[in-house]
Formats: C-alpha cells, sequence, structure tokens
C-alpha cells in the first residue's frame, strides 16, 4: 500500500498546474507518511515570470510614451489662431495685446494671421518706448513670457516685445506642404524681411491707438541675431528711432566688406587652444563637431571663455572625456540637432541660416575651424542641402546705416565667441553718430550686470550725455 501511494504522489508531483509549469520539486515525508510539493520554489518560479512581465509591460508603455511625445513634438501645425480671437491663456488687457497682420507683406492678398505684443511691467510708468527685438533663433516671446528675464536686462524701461512670426504658438500650416517643410515658402513666410514690417505694423497700431503720440519717436534695442534685425529695422524704418541699442552683435554685409566671417574662426578667437583642438581632432579621439559644439557652448556661457575653453582641451589632451558634458542638453549637439530640427523650430533654422549661409555655402570643415560653422552644419544641415541643390544664393543683407539721425550706443564683450571686436569698431564707422564700449567680458556680459544695466538705461532714458559712466 505504502508503494502504491508514492507512485500515486509521483504522478501528481509530475501533472500540470494552470500557468503551465511544470512541478519538478524535491519531494519531502509528511507526518503521515506520505509526500508533498515544495510550494517556496513555485512561488518563486511565478514570481519571477511576473516580474518579467511586469517588465516587458513596462517598457513597452515608456517606449509608447516616448513614440506619442516624438510624433507631436515633430507634428505639422494643422491650424493658427483665427482673425480676431485670443488665446485662453493670454486674455488681451492693459499689457497684452493682439493685432491681425498679413501672411506676406509683399502679398496681402494671401490673408492675415493672428499676432500679440506685449508690454513690460513697467511700461506705463516710464518713457521713452523701446521695442525690445528678439529674431527668430530666440524664443524669449510667448503665451508666459519670462518678463523677469527682460526685467534683468533692460530694469525700469519702457519695452515692447513683439511676438515671433514662426515661433510658437504662432506657426504657419503654410510653409509645410503635405507633411514636408516648403523650403521656398518658409524662406519667404519666416524671412526676417517680414518680421521688421510686423515690428513697424505695431508701432504703427501704437500710434492709432494713442499709446505713441504722433511723431513720438521710439528706441530700438537688439543683441546678438535681435542686434541684427535691430539694424534691418533702423535701415528701412529709422526715421521712426530715436536711439539704437546693439550688444554683442554683429554685421553680416560689413563681415563680407571685410573679407571677414561673420563669426571669427576658431584660431582667431583662442590661438592659445586652437593648436591643441587641431591634435585632437587628427588623432581622431573625438569627434570635431560634438568638440566644436562644447566649446561654442563654453564661449557663449561662461565669464572667462578661452579660459574655460582651454582647459578643456587640456584635459582631453591628458586623457580626459567629454561625458559629463553629453549630459546637459545644450552642449549635447545630438539633442540640439533633434530639437532644432522639428517643425516647430522651423522659424529659427531660417534666422540661423540668413545670418551664417553665405560663410556656410563657401565653408569646408575639412580644412578650416569655425565653430559655429562646425554647429550649423549639423543643425541647419537642411537648409544647407536645400541651397546647394536648388542653386540658391544665401540671403544678402543690405543695411543702410549712413543715413541714421540717431545714436548709437554698441557694447561689446572683448572675450565673445560669436562676435569679433574688429565688426563692433566697424559697425562704430558705419554709423554718423555711435560709439562702441568695450568689456573683458563673454557673448553674455555676465561679469558686471549692474553696471551694464544701468548703461543701457542711462542711453536709453537720455542718449550720449552720462551713458558711458
Amino acid at each position: 500500500m505504502r508503494n502504491a501511494r508514492f507512485q500515486a504522489a509521483r504522478r501528481r508531483q509530475n501533472a500540470k498546474i494552470p500557468g503551465g509549469f511544470r512541478i519538478l520539486p524535491t519531494v519531502r515525508g509528511n507526518a503521515r507518511g506520505g509526500f508533498g510539493v515544495n510550494c517556496s520554489r513555485v512561488r518563486k518560479i511565478v514570481t519571477k515570470k511576473r516580474l518579467l512581465a511586469g517588465l516587458v509591460i513596462l517598457l513597452l508603455l515608456i517606449a509608447g510614451v516616448i513614440f506619442y511625445a516624438h510624433r507631436s513634438f515633430y507634428a505639422v501645425p494643422q491650424s493658427r489662431l483665427a482673425a480676431g480671437a485670443v488665446y485662453p491663456e493670454m486674455p488681451e488687457d492693459d499689457f497684452h495685446h493682439y493685432i491681425d497682420l498679413p501672411l506676406d507683406h509683399l502679398h496681402p492678398e494671401r490673408g492675415t494671421f493672428r499676432a500679440f505684443y506685449q508690454f513690460g511691467p513697467n511700461f506705463y510708468r516710464s518713457r521713452p518706448v523701446t521695442f525690445l527685438l528678439t529674431d527668430g533663433q530666440m524664443e524669449l516671446v510667448g503665451l508666459q513670457t519670462d518678463f523677469d528675464f527682460f526685467e534683468d536686462v533692460l530694469p525700469g524701461v519702457a519695452y515692447v516685445l513683439v511676438g515671433v512670426r514662426g515661433q510658437s504658438p504662432t506657426l504657419f500650416p503654410e510653409v509645410f506642404k503635405d507633411g514636408k517643410i516648403d523650403y521656398e515658402a518658409a524662406l519667404d513666410l519666416y524671412g526676417s524681411d517680414q518680421q521688421i514690417e510686423d515690428i513697424e505694423a505695431v508701432r504703427r497700431q501704437l500710434v492709432a491707438g494713442g499709446i505713441l503720440k504722433p511723431g513720438e519717436k521710439i528706441n530700438v534695442f537688439g543683441a546678438s541675431g535681435a542686434g541684427v534685425l535691430a539694424q534691418q529695422y533702423v535701415s528701412k524704418y529709422g526715421t521712426n528711432v530715436e536711439r539704437l541699442l546693439l550688444e554683442s552683435t554683429g554685421a553680416p554685409d560689413l563681415a563680407r566688406q571685410n573679407g571677414s566671417r561673420y563669426s571669427p574662426d576658431f584660431k582667431d578667437f583662442n590661438p592659445e587652444a586652437a593648436p591643441i583642438f587641431d591634435s585632437l581632432v587628427a588623432q581622431k579621439t573625438v569627434d570635431k563637431r560634438e568638440l566644436a559644439n562644447v566649446l561654442y557652448q563654453l564661449g557663449r556661457t561662461e565669464k572667462e571663455p578661452r579660459a574655460a575653453q582651454t582647459a578643456l582641451l587640456e584635459s582631453l589632451r591628458d586623457g580626459g572625456n567629454l561625458w559629463r558634458y553629453r549630459l546637459k542638453p545644450p552642449m549635447n549637439l545630438s539633442i540640439l540637432n533633434y530639437v532644432i530640427k522639428s517643425p516647430s523650430e522651423l522659424a529659427a533654422r531660417v534666422r540661423w541660416f540668413e545670418l551664417v549661409g553665405a560663410d556656410l555655402l563657401r565653408y569646408d570643415g575639412a580644412c578650416e575651424t569655425n565653430l559655429l560653422y562646425e554647429i550649423s552644419s549639423e543643425a541647419v544641415s537642411d537648409l544647407l542641402d536645400f541651397h546647394r541643390r536648388a542653386n540658391r544664393p544665401a540671403k544678402e543683407f543690405v543695411i543702410d546705416r549712413q543715413n541714421f539721425a540717431g545714436e548709437v550706443l554698441i557694447l561689446k564683450g572683448t572675450e565673445d565667441v560669436v562676435f569679433s571686436d574688429d565688426i563692433a569698431r566697424s559697425l562704430e564707422k558705419a554709423y554718423p553718430h555711435a560709439k562702441a564700449l568695450f568689456f573683458k567680458d563673454g557673448h553674455r556680459m555676465l561679469n558686471d550686470k549692474e553696471r551694464y544695466r544701468q548703461i543701457r538705461k542711462n542711453f536709453l532714458d537720455i542718449g550720449f550725455r552720462i551713458s558711458d559712466q
């Protein structure tokens, strides 16, 4: 009988249980002399399988979220704000205003789009009025504008911010065709020539609304690429402008006339570090464009740009790596390229190419090094390819400076990685009533912010009388 019970127990052990697991545990005797299953081992097997299934489900969910986020980020705009409407997040009030502007100022029959502009916190407590310009590269003016950023630059100033066509939320479905970019339309409708007319239309609305008196002139301020936009606006509408303030900016047309580039080559900006860079690239120990981006961002953000660049290159020469920089999105070229290539960033790429396109079409990275052009070759590669395929020349800037009767103040850091000191001196000579002030600082002018704020405000308020003190 005992042998028969043993055989029956063995048959039960080999039977299938729900869930598809086969029981092959060690048997043990019980108090009655029978045998039972090792339940602890069964539970461990079931738990492991559940954990594996849960992990697979979690990975699938993460992949789905990433895919959805990618599709949303790269979605082509299908509509925009209707004429006369307002964004729920930004109702119209004394500081937030809307205006219907031509989609194409040269062809008004193509319809209009709903644009907006905003007043700074001190707009009604101060005068004169300053148009603080941002260009297609700067996504600083939106439905939730960070006024603290602008107040840090122009505290106590009555300034106007104009929303930029092509920047969220003002995207144009017209620059896409069958889900793809229509580059001809994008260069036309998102170009800076259209933006200049947008700015002037806002100024005229301020006059029509009694905010500006008839004949009352404005000031214009622009930094970096927006400084070029400011020069473009004043070139065409300078009779409406009292003073022009330029900071950390360049001049594509003057650079071409001088036989130089919009942005200096690395050997000219940092002659001490350039040989180390060339050696690292020649040894193929780093990717040239990736390193160029890190050095460029250091040049823009550090208080002592040249020293920071040289220290990094010496570290790489001694066996260091770029991993800690790759973890910072602005310094990761792959992340930059992914973000800038999205449909919502098309206006930024158009403006970027406007400024560097003429140089970029002639640039040969195999035998020369320019940090900005190395990055641009990646970031605006689609526009570069389009111009080459279409045999289309880059934008030619024609800026009239001699006929501007107002005062011009140029602020320039001597360690600016983006623009050379020579171009600031050329700007000073090009305007009849201009003065350039140089400081030991970088592109973002970080080393004496309180002094810079005072210089800007003094100049905008009363001109050259005390602006440089």
